[in-house]
C-alpha cells in the first residue's frame, strides 16, 4: 500500500465495475455509510456527500447513466495504526446485459450525448466507454461487482458475457 500511496499522493481511486444490475451503486451506498461518512468531520460535508451517492433499485431498469466520482472529494480515511489514505470511489454504468431495460425508447437505442465525442452516441456505446474509461484511466483499485439475478429478475445467465468482458479488462491493464 505504501507504494500506491506514494504515486497516488494517498488519493485511492476505487473503480466499482461489473454488468449493469448487479448492485453496484447500492455496494457503493454501503461502503460510504461504513467507511467514509464516519470519517467525515464537516456536518455541511456530510450533507453534501450524502446528496452525491447513488439511486439504485431492485429490477431491471438501469439507473446509472454516466461514470460519476463519490465523494466529489477524497475523504481521508484510516487504515489501522500506519496508514491513511483519501478515497474517492467511482461508479460507472456497466458492461450492458440482455434483458436490462432503459437503454431503449420508443424500440430505438436512446441516443445520448457524452463528453467524449461532439455528437450522440447510443447508450450502450456510451455506457461501454465510460467502463473501460472508470477501469483503465480513472482506477487505483478496481471491484467487480456480480450478481445471481436475484433481485433483478434477470437470469444468472444473462450476466456472463458481460462479467467476462469486465473480467478481461481488468486483465489487459
Amino acid at each position: 500500500y505504501k507504494d500506491i500511496e506514494k504515486r497516488t499522493n494517498g488519493e485511492i481511486y476505487i473503480g466499482v465495475v461489473g454488468p449493469v444490475r448487479t448492485g453496484k451503486s447500492t455496494f457503493i451506498k454501503n461502503f460510504m455509510d461504513i467507511a467514509v461518512v464516519p470519517n467525515i468531520k464537516d456536518e455541511n460535508e456530510v450533507r453534501r456527500t450524502m446528496d452525491e451517492l447513488p439511486q439504485s433499485s431492485a429490477g431491471k431498469t438501469i439507473m446509472t447513466t454516466e461514470p460519476k466520482f463519490i465523494p466529489n472529494k477524497a475523504v481521508n480515511i484510516k487504515l489501522g495504526e500506519k496508514a491513511d489514505l483519501k478515497v474517492r470511489l467511482i461508479d460507472c454504468v456497466g458492461f450492458m446485459v440482455e434483458g436490462a431495460t432503459g437503454h431503449m425508447e420508443e424500440d430505438k437505442e436512446r441516443m445520448v450525448k457524452t463528453p467524449w465525442f461532439d455528437y450522440d452516441i447510443p447508450f450502450s456505446k456510451a455506457a461501454e466507454i465510460g467502463t473501460e474509461k472508470v477501469i483503465s484511466e480513472h482506477s487505483t483499485i478496481g471491484i467487480v461487482i456480480t450478481s445471481d439475478g436475484s433481485f433483478t429478475d434477470l437470469d444468472v445467465e444473462e450476466y456472463n458475457k458481460a462479467l467476462d468482458k469486465t473480467v478481461n479488462e481488468l486483465k489487459n491493464i
